[in-house]
């Protein structure tokens, strides 16, 4: 019986020990910083621009741009140029990160040069926001057709 024990925990650790390797790795060549969430309360009114002067005020119609905004700055360190980018805008409950609120996956089809810094966004509606948030990096296409490949947030 100590023996079926022994053989079952060293079985689990076998199967767990990679996959929490593989969620600690960092993409190679591209660093990940300051995470922001932007909200325009403008940004869905568009004042109509002719007042006929029949009524007291303008009326404003709501237009289809975006609302919010999440975004993320990159800076490639390697020495190949960088295609696309998936990656995560997390929103955690709590400063110590291990309760996740959201994931939001984002990939970007942005070229980024060797010693290039960009910030990647996502536009929409209805995103979730947090003092507590952090970008991560989830794959990489490289320009010479080489993926990397990271593991993905678990909810």
């Amino acid at each position: 019986m100590r023996l079926r024990h022994k053989f079952t925990t060293a079985l689990f650790l076998l199967f767990i020990t990679p996959v929490s390797i593989a969620a600690q790795q960092s993409a190679p060549g591209l660093e990940a910083s300051d995470p922001r969430f932007r909200y325009d309360v403008n940004a869905g009114v568009d004042p109509v621009s002719s007042f006929s002067g029949k009524r007291p005020y303008p009326m404003t119609t709501v237009t289809s741009s975006p609302v919010q905004e999440v975004s993320a700055l990159f800076l490639n360190t390697g020495s190949k140029p960088i295609k696309s980018v998936s990656w995560e805008y997390v929103v955690f409950k709590d400063a110590e990160q291990k309760k996740i609120l959201r994931v939001h996956s984002i990939r970007s089809n942005r070229t980024i040069f060797p010693d290039e810094s960009v910030r990647l966004k996502m536009e929409g509606y209805h995103l979730q926001n947090s003092p507590y948030e952090k970008a991560r990096v989830t794959r990489i296409k490289y320009a010479d057709g080489t993926v990397w490949q990271g593991a993905k947030t678990k909810r």
